[in-house]
């Protein structure tokens, strides 16, 4: 079976050298001869081996596939056609691969995706080598794919999927290519720490071969980017000095790489201030894209000269040099620079004293800004929607509860509160009267100091209390002030914006326009409403009241992921809600918030577990990152107020924490306790 292969592939060449050979030589014979096209379609009729014609077929439509989209198309259906008709499953899976590369090329993603998935079912059992090469690149079309239509999510997976395929087959060239296709989606998603692992995975991929300079030198200036980026001056010099050797090992300036590296070095010089040669560097790059009109390059160092002049103070020049980016940009689709630039258009429209032009590219920067996020979380949205119609009623029922329960929670503190200060003037005048009996009874003076001795201790004891309630207290504070801080920073913004375009309907006269304003406006009004849900339920999740701690930390961190930390893990193991009042889960699920969002805010880590366990009648809460750290060595001067709110609630709940943690390695924080108060007794 492989001989009869590799002979049909051997076959299936030699054909295709003889059309090329006598294609060359009709053409320089005569005009009046056939053509390239005619010859080829001669010769396909002659070849007579039906498994010899499908490869060839399938070769032809993928050289034709940018030149002539309908030719190729039809070669592909052939294909296909032939291969049912001998009802080959591998043929039919490469006719479909091929079919789902052609439609991804002309943005049609679900018919790619319809037939991509045809192939992948029909290559999942078939273990030979040819078969698991044509299941990586189904792979990896289905993540192209996935990527068009914004699951990003699903793209990553794919990769994933298809690296450990590609690496038994020993394919450098398409490993490497994948590698960096994921280096690219966390450098897009500005993960650079990340996008730099799959950078270097690339780069040690081709192992310094010939074969492959031109990625190599693309490997560099990617991950040359992400220094910049992670402001590490030092290694990206190290990549771009990595770049120009293989540069200038190929002869002069034959490759528009070149127009990059150039780009690249003129923003770190840039960076260090040599503002004169960054200039140089970024019209040198201009120069060689513009001869290869490669217009993505042209953008990118017509971007960064505009940039470059208006921190000059060079406005004229700078508005120059942007309204070609923008006659070129145009047409460049998925183009990573169209917001920047429309910001930087903005502010240098604006330093022109030309608020109109100004405000008109904030507008487009704004319209921008959110149709690329209305396409991230539409998937998102569609699911949430489903769930908000089924629950509505009950929502409206629960939101009014807990209004209730919020209402005597003020009570009860109002209530402590004075019970609080009682006790304080009750235990202040017991200490006078002990003062007082003290030096009236000098006879029993040992008595009395072990008395006075006890009552110190209870003293103690009462501030400690008092510190820790004044803790919470401050951490309610807290909580009351990040509430006002979502309801006028973003509910407040929003409905700002939302009266800032009411106001303009009245004067516009055109209908049409009108009611774009109005369907705007009420696309706003939605937004806020999910703002106000959002701030509602951080106040008091209704899982956590229905469900439990358990489903309220799962969901709680699912919904950061949802807002773009995609950087965390959640697990809960053997937690039983029945076991724990709801008192003390809910005072467990603030600290669990508290310390999240430290994680978040400070620790700037790739992974963040969030671990949830009960044994027996003890409930372990662990908090761990791969972030920054702290040294714990430095002891009182680390606790701020979020830590001494969480200790206040740990003591709350009778239990202990724990912190191990060193700079650069991250931090892990348990907290254990009773599942209740006589336990922690």
């Amino acid at each position: 079976m492989g001989t009869l292969f590799t002979y049909k592939r051997v076959l299936s060449i030699l054909i295709i050298m003889l059309l090329i050979a006598n294609s060359t030589f009709f053409t320089s014979c005569s005009r009046s001869k056939p053509t390239y096209l005619d010859s080829l379609q001669n010769a396909i009729r002659r070849v007579p081996d039906e498994a010899s014609r499908v490869e060839l077929f399938l070769r032809l439509a993928k050289k034709l596939q940018t030149t002539d989209s309908a030719l190729a198309f039809s070669y592909i259906q052939q294909a296909l056609k032939l291969e049912e008709k001998r009802d080959n499953k591998l043929g039919i899976a490469s006719a479909h691969l091929a079919l789902g590369e052609w439609y991804r090329t002309y943005r049609d993603p679900q018919e790619a995706e319809k037939y991509l998935i045809l192939a992948k079912e029909a290559l999942k059992k078939d273990t030979a080598r040819e078969s698991r090469k044509l299941m990586a690149m189904t792979r990896i079309n289905i993540a192209t794919v996935m990527g068009d239509k914004g699951y990003t999510q699903l793209q990553v997976e794919e990769y994933l999927n298809a690296i450990p395929i590609i690496e038994q087959l020993n394919e450098p060239k398409i490993l490497g290519s994948t590698y960096q296709s994921l280096g690219d989606i966390f450098f897009n998603k500005a993960q650079y720490k990340t996008a730099t692992t799959y950078y270097n995975k690339s780069l040690e991929t081709y192992a310094d071969s010939a074969v492959f300079t031109d990625d190599i030198i693309s490997r560099h200036l990617n991950l040359s980017s992400c220094m910049f980026y992670l402001d590490s001056l030092q290694q990206m010099q190290q990549h771009l000095s990595d770049a120009k050797k293989k540069l200038d090992s190929m002869p002069g300036d034959s490759s528009n790489l070149w127009a990059s590296w150039f780009d690249y070095q003129g923003q770190l010089d840039q960076k260090h201030q040599m503002y004169v040669h960054a200039t140089t560097m970024f019209n040198s790059g201009l120069s060689i894209a513009r001869r290869y009109q490669d217009n993505t390059t042209i953008c990118q160092n017509l971007y960064s000269l505009a940039k470059l002049h208006n921190r000059l103070g060079q406005y004229d020049i700078a508005m120059s040099f942007m309204n070609e980016y923008t006659a070129l940009a145009s047409s460049l689709r998925d183009y990573p620079l169209h917001m920047p630039a429309l910001d930087l258009m903005a502010d240098i429209a604006y330093k022109q004293s030309n608020s109109d032009q100004g405000y008109r590219f904030l507008r487009q920067y704004i319209t921008l800004a959110d149709s690329m996020q209305e396409q991230e979380v539409t998937a998102k949205l569609h699911e949430l929607e489903t769930q908000f119609q089924t629950s509505e009623k009950e929502r409206r029922i629960l939101q009014l509860q807990h209004e209730n329960e919020r209402q005597e929670f003020a009570l009860q503190k109002n209530r402590l509160l004075i019970s609080l200060m009682i006790v304080i003037m009750i235990s202040l005048l017991v200490v006078a009267g002990l003062s007082y009996l003290f030096y009236r009874n000098g006879r029993k003076l040992l008595t009395q100091q072990e008395q006075l001795h006890q009552f110190e201790v209870d003293r103690i004891r009462q501030e400690h209390h008092i510190s820790l309630l004044s803790a919470m207290l401050e951490g309610q504070e807290q909580e009351r002030t990040r509430l006002a801080r979502d309801l006028h920073d973003g509910l407040g913004g929003l409905l700002s914006g939302i009266k800032l375009e009411l106001s303009t309907i009245p004067t516009i006269d055109d209908i049409e326009i009108k009611h774009d304003k109005v369907n705007n406006t009420l696309q706003r009004l939605d937004g806020a409403m999910d703002e106000l849900r959002r701030i509602a339920r951080s106040m008091m999740p209704e899982i956590l009241i229905k469900y439990g701690l358990g489903e309220a930390t799962v969901e709680y961190c699912r919904g950061l992921k949802k807002t773009g930390v995609n950087n965390i893990v959640c697990q809960v193991y053997n937690f039983h809600t029945d076991s724990m009042k709801h008192t003390r889960q809910v005072v467990l699920y603030r600290i669990m918030q508290e310390l999240v969002n430290n994680a978040i805010k400070h620790a700037n880590a790739s992974q963040i577990l969030v671990l949830l366990q009960q044994t027996d009648n003890t409930i372990f809460l662990t908090i761990e990152d791969d972030g920054a750290g702290f040294d714990t060595t430095q002891g009182n001067k680390l606790k701020g107020a979020g830590l001494a709110n969480i200790q206040a609630r740990v003591d709350f709940l009778g239990g202990k924490m724990e912190i191990q943690s060193e700079i650069g390695t991250g931090t892990t924080i348990t907290i254990e306790c009773a599942t209740s108060e006589k336990n922690d007794a």
